[in-house]
């Protein structure tokens, strides 16, 4: 059992006061001061740190990213002629220390059918794109995948889907990713040429149901829909069009004018007779056996195990005109809840993580009501989880009230502001799972970025805002105060674009894959997260404030976050964010008891200003630059260079 393992939540205690963060480098502005005291002078912000005072084990998993969209070959990160990554992007992806790849995805994996994505690429078949429902490739597979994430050296999460799946679907696929040869599901993978299990210990049940957009068969009340989720149950679906296995589209749903049409309902199993099928405005009926129909009878047959219609050849039964819309009324169900997911899975493989998703975000906090864990613990199922993920993006609209940055620097201060409402939508679900789950449970963040989403917008003031230095010093913040809090493991949004240049992702895209300085600071980060030991205490007293314009969250926000750890070599390591846009702080860091050599290894990734980013033909305009320094005695004076990211490391004495 590894040691993040063992680590439980339940007895771990909280520093969210003491916000921390991970991350960079800067050459110009971040220089030593020397001086030596106890305390500022000035009203100057003073580091205070007590290595002695240690909570989390530092996790690995924390620079990880939602993978980018499975098909179209992952948006050209999978080179599918040759089935190996695409050139380039494995050494990129390795230099910028991603220790976590989400897999399938978000939205668009919701429906997503793995059976239909392994084996033979010949034999696979196609897929429901889960937020147009589009019909997309599977290409690039659980195999493909895993092949992948063996390149780049990062640990493997699934996002298995809830809408479509049943508990058996799933526990299937731990079963092929997970058992070894001489069962079932190990003997396939075996033949598909992967005979040693894949070991995938990380797993969450659906992406965002809790949204209104992503509730699939479930009902549009959010506490009857939490309780599906569960525990399952059945839903009236009204005026639905129907569609294909593979396609959702609104023409899927259109009659063709031929014979012997099939559609399906979206969302099988069906209750039996309780559907109501319309061509048009017309209602049509069920027969057993269109054979028996007449030319101009309107009737078809059903199955409601798959949800298939089947309409006649013009001779046993009447083809639907041409051009018409197919819908349907039906109870969709019985469907399986989280707890059945939940027990199938760990029947198969007690050792993985299965995560439930269900946590609500309104208005820049967690949602109110009841919560998942309140509802689990309520019906005896506390046990029946190991852990949330939370998704507690920055959403401009929704937190902030905007539908475009007034100018540039308020593209930059509203990332900013959102950051301490996001990590404390994070506090918050980790303290109800502290207080309602068991002792081990713990929560991760499996998707999280600072975004427009969805609706109107306007982001001309600061279209870079997403790839730029701003977004930067967003996830590092990110990164330090969900190290502070004991979060598991971390995937921020997104790994890759769909089309070349950049986007709000990781990497621009194919076939170039520019690294942003999101990128560049995880590359900073990289010794951090991997270097092993455990959060201690870190505390920004004095802090200075950025003023912003008045917002529902706040009219200012705290310049410096911090985040601290001593690694396994006993080095105390220190990472200071700077997010001011544009003014330098000088600030004292005190040591406290910690004993180190003198020497400091700095690194620092600024930008030339807060908007600064990488491209095609400045691809080391954000880039890391290192120094090294002196610190005398217990305090250290600094000066964070404006829009920083700052890593400060003090190795501590060999023994003799």
């Amino acid at each position: 059992m590894s040691e993040t393992r063992r680590h439980g939540i339940g007895r771990r205690h909280f520093l969210y006061g003491a916000a921390a963060v991970a991350a960079g480098v800067m050459g110009t502005g971040c220089i030593p001061e020397d001086a030596q005291g106890a305390s500022g002078s000035g009203g100057e912000p003073v580091i205070a740190i007590d290595a002695q005072r240690r909570s989390f084990k530092v996790s690995p998993y924390m620079t990880g990213v939602n993978g980018a969209k499975w098909y179209d070959d992952a948006f050209g990160m999978w080179d599918s002629k040759h089935n190996r990554p695409a050139p380039g992007i494995v050494g990129k992806i390795k230099k910028s220390g991603v220790g976590m790849i989400r897999y399938p995805g978000g939205t668009s994996s919701n429906l997503f059918n793995w059976k239909g994505a392994i084996g033979p690429q010949e034999d696979r078949t196609r897929q429901v794109e889960g937020k147009q429902g589009a019909t997309v490739d599977s290409r690039f597979g659980p195999d493909e995948y895993m092949a992948f994430i063996r390149q780049v050296g990062a640990t493997p999460e699934i996002m298995a889907p809830f809408a479509n799946s049943t508990p058996d679907e799933i526990a299937d696929w731990v079963a092929y990713m997970n058992a070894p040869q001489g069962t079932k599901w190990g003997d396939l993978r075996a033949r598909n040429g992967h005979p040693e299990p894949y070991g995938v210990r990380y797993w969450e049940i659906g992406n965002e149901l809790f949204g209104a957009h992503q509730r699939y068969w479930m009902s549009a009340d959010d506490d009857k829909a939490m309780r599906q989720y569960a525990f399952g149950g059945t839903q009236r679906q009204k005026r639905q069009r129907v569609g294909t296995p593979t396609d959702h589209r609104p023409a899927a749903s259109v009659s063709n004018g031929q014979p012997n049409q099939t559609f399906t309902v979206w969302y099988p199993p069906v209750v039996p007779k309780s559907q109501t099928i319309r061509v048009g405005d017309t209602t049509w009926h069920e027969v057993a056996r269109l054979a028996s129909a007449g030319a101009d009878d309107r009737v078809y047959t059903f199955d409601p195990g798959s949800g298939t219609i089947h309409f006649g050849d013009g001779r046993h039964g009447k083809i639907p005109e041409k051009g018409l819309k197919i819908t349907a009324d039906y109870d969709s169900g019985p469907h399986a809840g989280f707890v059945d997911y939940y027990t199938k899975m760990k029947a198969v493989d007690p050792a993985i993580d299965v995560l439930a998703v269900w946590a609500p975000i309104e208005a820049g906090k967690l949602a109110g009501g009841k919560s998942f864990p309140e509802l689990l613990e309520e019906h005896g199922h506390a046990d029946k989880y190991d852990g949330m993920a939370i998704h507690p993006y920055t959403n401009f609209q929704r937190d902030l009230k905007a539908t475009s940055f007034p100018d540039k620097r308020a593209g930059h201060d509203y990332q900013m502001l959102g950051d301490a409402a996001a990590a404390k939508m994070v506090a918050d679900l980790t303290a109800l799972v502290k207080k309602h789950g068991k002792d081990e449970a713990y929560v991760a963040v499996s998707e999280c970025g600072a975004l427009f989403f969805g609706g109107e917008r306007d982001s001309d003031a600061y279209p870079r805002y997403s790839f730029a230095m701003s977004h930067a010093l967003y996830m590092a913040s990110q990164w330090a105060r969900f190290a502070d809090l004991g979060v598991r493991w971390t995937a921020s949004n997104d790994l890759i674009g769909e089309k070349p240049g950049l986007s709000r992702t990781l990497f621009g895209g194919a076939p170039t894959f520019v690294r942003t300085p999101d990128a560049i600071v995880r590359e900073q980060l990289s010794d951090f997260f991997h270097g092993g030991g455990h959060v201690v205490n870190s505390e920004v007293k004095s802090n200075a404030e950025v003023s912003t314009r008045e917002t529902p969250l706040g009219s200012s926000y705290e310049a410096l976050v911090t985040t601290a750890t001593v690694d396994k070599d006993g080095a105390l390591n220190l990472l200071v964010i700077n997010r001011s846009p544009d003014k330098d702080l000088k600030s004292r860091v005190e040591l406290g008891s910690f004993r180190h050599t003198g020497a400091v290894d700095v690194s620092v990734v600024a930008g030339r200003t807060y908007d600064d980013y990488n491209n095609d033909e400045h691809p080391d305009a954000v880039t890391i630059k290192k120094s090294h320094a002196t610190a005398k005695g217990d305090s250290l004076n600094w000066t964070f260079a404006a829009h920083s990211v700052t890593l400060l490391r003090f190795p501590a004495p060999t023994s003799p």
